[in-house]
């Protein structure tokens, strides 16, 4: 399991829907050995209980696991309208691609997994609209291959 440092944390209300909101405390972490920065809502009971570590313990491992994986070189913690329209928490994942015969050197691109997502169990992925956390990074990777013409 990856470590994590609390960076800050602060207050706040989670709206999941039009007609349901809950207490949260808004946590920024500092996952090891990587040092990415990344962002998510803790239920406030359940930061009382144990200062959120089995959610963002789950978060700073998937971070980890992804960027140990080779699948992704870095991630950075950021937010985006759903499609619901309410905020959401992503971890925007930074993936590389360097053909064998680098004519324009490395190419790069970012993919936006919100955080429910990656924290998910991954043997569940294909039932998750637009796969896995996994899946999604690994797609990108995919399209800078293709893109090389490798």
């Amino acid at each position: 399991m990856a470590t994590y440092r609390l960076e800050n944390s602060y207050d706040t209300v989670q709206v999941l829907s039009p007609t349901l909101a809950v207490e949260a405390i808004y946590c920024t972490i500092m996952c090891a050995p990587s040092g990415s920065i990344v962002q998510r809502a803790v239920p406030k009971t359940e930061f009382a209980s144990d200062q959120g570590f089995g959610i963002l313990s789950s978060l700073a491992t998937a971070v980890e696991d992804m960027i140990a994986g080779g699948l992704a070189t870095s991630a950075s913690g950021s937010q985006v309208v759903d499609e619901s329209g309410l905020i959401a928490d992503v971890v925007v994942f930074t993936v590389s691609y360097t053909p064998p015969n680098p004519i324009a050197g490395t190419l790069t691109t970012t993919v936006e997994v919100p955080v429910d997502v990656l924290t998910a169990d991954t043997s569940f992925g294909a039932f998750l609209t637009g796969g896995s956390a996994q899946e999604r990074v690994k797609a990108g990777y995919d399209r800078l291959v293709a893109l090389a013409g490798s």
